[in-house]
């Protein structure tokens, strides 16, 4: 595991989806050990057997995850947005709204029950559209 004490401080230093970063950066650790994180463009990066693999990008309104040749990628679960389809390589998607402790207060069971499976079903597809990234790099480095 090659965690960067640059991105771990980079993290701590975030305004907005602090606690969504480390959740991702623990997912992506767990599936792809050997990945190495970087800080580039002022964001974090992961590599993975020396190519780009994907991006971290926390903005005020949403936290972008890209996937460096996600052109590439087949996204049965159509996880990636609609807007990153111009560019030439990238695809992105964005993380799940997570609600806070007030809008969790004023939910029914049934909305906080989709809620939870909004998110498990962006976790499954985030950790299956990462296997197949890695796959494509070890298809491209052989």
């Amino acid at each position: 595991m090659q965690q960067s004490e640059y991105v771990s401080q980079y993290i701590f230093n975030q305004e907005y989806y602090q606690n969504e970063l480390f959740y991702l950066r623990k997912l992506i650790f767990e599936k792809l050990p050997t990945v190495k994180e970087s800080i580039k463009w002022k964001i974090p990066f992961y590599d993975y057997q020396n190519r780009p693999l994907l991006f971290l990008n926390p903005k005020k309104h949403n936290l972008i995850i890209g996937f460096m040749d996600g052109v590439h990628l087949k996204d049965e679960e159509n996880i990636f947005s609609t807007d990153s389809l111009s560019l030439k390589r990238i695809r992105h998607l964005y993380f799940p709204p997570i609600l806070d402790e007030y809008d969790l207060e004023n939910l029914s069971e049934e909305e906080i029950k989709f809620q939870n499976e909004e998110f498990e079903f962006f976790e499954q597809s985030f950790c299956k559209m990462l296997q197949k990234a890695a796959i494509f790099i070890e298809n491209k480095n052989s």
